[in-house]
């Protein structure tokens, strides 16, 4: 089926985490599709043009980049329960929250406390791709790593025991998905702040709640599945390349690349098929699949075009 919602992704990964269990608020039947943890990672990238982030979503031959995206996407395509219906500014701020205020702290943690048990080309690899973290710091800044969680933590908690069941209030909602990342992630990788989550009466209610959420209903198929998929259909092209002022300097068919302005070694190469103030979307001709669109969002994102 050319509408099956396909999932690139690793169990392990707590970014994709966010979208299995947003797949249970929507009750969503979809296909998993295992990549490997580290590059290289030939048959996500083959799809992607060169973006190596963990998950990526496929639907046909539409693929969709970077979690807010991703979720956008979700939610457009399946509106009820809605998980993204509040103030956009808002939604940005809590995502911001859960993202880069407190991820990059609790996933140094875990990298830290892990580190006899990981893989040599595993931290290798998450060293190479988080330059924002010292590696070389870590026993140092351990302490000081967990203070900052726990208050994180304290923060959520007091929100929480305010009488909601979930952040948004009575359902769950997105910004409940980048605070159930954080602390999956600590359950099952930071043993040092284990104490904490018991501790805390209002999120351990809640994170019962957000376990009974579920994941949707999974069938693991292959790269290989995958790949026939994008290449039997066409993308789904509801975005048009528009003038506005968001598109000033620029022009549909222009060749471009793309690359997260934390990471911008991994450029997508293609042309400009769509621009916008939350999404571009690049066109690329594929040997093995044809023609397929790369969906990224524009916050974040570097668009450069290249000479024609």
């Amino acid at each position: 089926m050319t509408d099956t919602v396909i999932l690139h992704h690793h169990d392990p990964s707590p970014y994709a985490e966010k979208i299995r269990r947003l797949f249970g608020l929507k009750g969503l039947s979809w296909a998993s599709v295992q990549i490997p943890m580290v590059m290289p990672k030939p048959d996500l990238t083959a799809l992607t043009g060169g973006y190596r982030g963990t998950p990526v979503l496929q639907i046909g031959a539409d693929i969709y980049c970077d979690t807010r995206l991703i979720a956008a996407e979700i939610e457009t395509r399946y509106p009820e329960p809605a998980a993204c219906a509040m103030a956009p500014f808002s939604i940005f701020s809590r995502q911001h929250w859960s993202d880069d205020a407190v991820f990059p702290q609790a996933a140094a943690l875990a990298l830290y406390e892990n580190a006899a048990l990981l893989p040599p080309e595993l931290s290798k690899d998450r060293a190479d791709y988080f330059q924002n973290l010292d590696f070389a710091a870590f026993e140092k800044d351990a302490p000081y790593f967990r203070e900052q969680v726990r208050a994180h933590l304290a923060l959520a908690e007091r929100e929480l025991a305010l009488g909601r069941a979930f952040l948004g209030g009575t359902r769950p909602t997105w910004d409940d998905m980048g605070l159930w990342m954080i602390t999956w992630m600590i359950e099952g990788n930071v043993a040092s702040l284990h104490d904490c989550l018991d501790g805390l009466d209002a999120l351990t209610g809640w994170r019962a709640r957000m376990k009974a959420v579920g994941t949707g209903t999974r069938t693991d198929i292959s790269a290989a599945e995958a790949h026939d998929m994008a290449a039997g259909t066409k993308p789904v092209r509801r975005h048009d390349f528009v003038p506005t002022i968001h598109t000033a300097g620029y022009r549909a068919g222009q060749p471009v690349h793309v690359a997260p302005h934390d990471h911008p070694g991994d450029r997508v190469e293609g042309t400009l098929r769509a621009l916008g103030p939350d999404r571009i979307t690049l066109t690329r001709q594929a040997d093995a699949f044809g023609e397929i669109d790369v969906h990224f969002p524009r916050i974040g994102y570097r668009l450069t075009a290249l000479s024609p």
